[in-house]
């Protein structure tokens, strides 16, 4: 499987999760920062994925 494809599914995967655990839990809770970490990091990884297989013209 290609790098990006890695990255992109990483990168949702995290996102969802992340998702669900501040829908779940009391906002300022561990397990809610923990929610908020895994959506920033699922949001770069997906950004990462894309931007990868961007071609830019000069």
């Amino acid at each position: 499987m290609e790098r990006f494809v890695k990255s992109l599914f990483a990168g949702g995967v995290a996102l969802v999760g992340g998702l669900w655990l501040l829908t779940l839990f009391a906002v300022g809770s561990g397990p809610w920062l923990a929610g908020a970490a895994a959506v920033a990091l699922g949001s770069v990884g997906l950004v990462a994925g894309v931007v990868t297989e961007l071609e830019y013209e000069r």
